[in-house]
């Protein structure tokens, strides 16, 4: 029997009993059942990463949760950033048995924009998302009141390449709040931003990094100045837990920007709030994808399964409804040219380069400038005694003490012999210069022979 029975024989009893077409539908709608299935789950990235963690953990849930308790079966499908598995699972077939786990990078305007892209996110049915929390911009607090009194010198504010979201919203501070900033470009990595600011090279920057922000409040020589929000169902005007005091830049920003500037922001706000997502195929019936809706409110209300999203995703770990990550990457995915282009005039006519650089771009940046003969990045040599899952932490011993801090698949740089490396290439035994700045949990640079 299939996942949804015999409407004939449901409509003949309906009617038979007096019943309406309403009782009809709801009665079709109650039947969609995966009892004794296996359900295929796509993603586009190699095991061990973010996605790969946190799909196979929704996975999980979604056998309790889903009717008739289903058995997940997973399948990496790696290349061209996520385009090769994506483009597979856009052409399964739309019956409940597939959904895939996928990220922002695979919803990118600029991603989907290149010709080997054949899939179109808007047609996917969303059921689903997580977030981490949005990036909080931080002031030395000596520099606070000249960021609204252009009478006096410039707040500086080091920035990698003005692409990040943190820097775009100081941008749109500048633009439209007339904050008093100067961007200094080509700081190759957050190691080399926090010194700077530290020393008083600069005096803002940003990050979405809970132990980092944690680490530079606590010196008391910090203020918050603004953040992108985003609260348990992914509204952006909702503070994060513990910044509450720290207004959130929707709503600084709200009925001050008009027109064209306006839609921009309307963009890049929605663009911001896309992290993780889960999602079924083009033409899945409504049904199935409500059943799967339903499912996914039922699982995170499960204590459990926050519990352990916060251990292995973040602290910040927040799920997302599946209509409101429908609407984000409506929003998103194929913005009009005019938006496009507002920013990167936006970025042009601050200094900014319109496209990211590479690493090996801002690295070669930073020593034309010379932002690296200021900076002495604090690293420790060490042998790895233990490297977890997918490389997520690793373990060594300095100083007599045994120490663990957290390897990020995006934030922080892993290279092993010489060339740039995933960090599930980490093993135990390996030799490394670890870049950590402070008492931060997170590393920021790992080189390995």
């Amino acid at each position: 029997m299939s996942i949804l029975q015999n409407g004939f024989r449901t409509a003949a009893f309906t009617l038979l009993c007096g019943g309406t077409l309403f009782t009809m539908a709801g009665q079709a709608a109650a039947e969609v059942n995966f009892k004794g299935k296996t359900i295929d789950v796509i993603m586009g990235s190699a095991a061990g990463g973010g996605t790969d963690g946190t799909t196979r953990l929704v996975g999980q849930f979604l056998e309790k949760y889903l009717p008739g308790n289903p058995q997940m079966r997973y399948r990496n499908v790696p290349g061209g950033h996520g385009t090769k598995g994506l483009n597979y699972f856009a052409k399964t077939k739309p019956d409940g048995l597939s959904w895939a786990g996928g990220s922002s990078s695979h919803t990118d305007p600029a991603a989907l924009r290149k010709s080997v892209v054949e899939y179109n996110p808007t047609q996917f049915g969303f059921f689903g998302g997580v977030s981490r929390g949005g990036s909080i911009v931080f002031i030395r607090k000596e520099k606070l009141a000249d960021l609204t009194d252009k009478s006096k010198p410039p707040v500086v504010v080091g920035v990698l390449d003005g692409n990040r979201s943190w820097e775009q919203l100081i941008t749109f501070g500048k633009e439209t709040l007339g904050w008093n900033v100067k961007f200094v470009v080509g700081y190759p990595g957050t190691s080399f931003l926090l010194l700077a600011v530290r020393r008083g090279e600069t005096h803002m920057m940003g990050t979405s990094n809970l132990s980092l922000l944690k680490e530079m409040f606590d010196t008391g020589g910090f203020v918050g100045v603004a953040q992108l929000g985003g609260g348990d169902t992914g509204a952006n005007d909702e503070a994060r837990a513990g910044f509450e005091s720290i207004p959130t830049f929707p709503v600084m920003m709200k009925g001050k920007a008009k027109g064209l500037e306006a839609e921009a922001f309307e963009f890049w706000t929605a663009l911001n709030d896309i992290d993780k997502w889960y999602a079924l195929p083009p033409n899945t019936p409504k049904d199935i994808v409500d059943a799967y809706r339903t499912a996914w409110e039922k699982m995170i209300k499960d204590p459990e399964f926050i519990r352990r999203g916060k251990l292995q995703f973040s602290e910040d770990f927040k799920p997302i409804p599946g209509a409101t990550q429908q609407e984000f990457i409506q929003k998103t995915a194929y913005p009009k040219k005019e938006i496009t282009a507002f920013m990167d005039d936006m970025k042009l006519k601050n200094g900014l380069p319109a496209e990211e650089l590479t690493d090996e771009e801002l690295m070669a940046m930073a020593k034309a400038k010379g932002l690296l003969d200021k900076l002495d990045v604090p690293s420790l040599k060490a042998k790895l005694t233990a490297v977890g899952t997918g490389g997520r932490d690793i373990e060594f011993v300095v100083d007599g003490a045994s120490k663990k801090l957290d390897v990020s698949s995006s934030r922080t740089r892993v290279t092993i012999a010489g060339q740039k490396a995933a960090r599930d290439q980490l093993k135990a035994g390996m030799e490394c210069s670890i870049e950590v700045m402070g008492e931060s949990k997170d590393v920021d640079g790992l080189t390995c022979n």
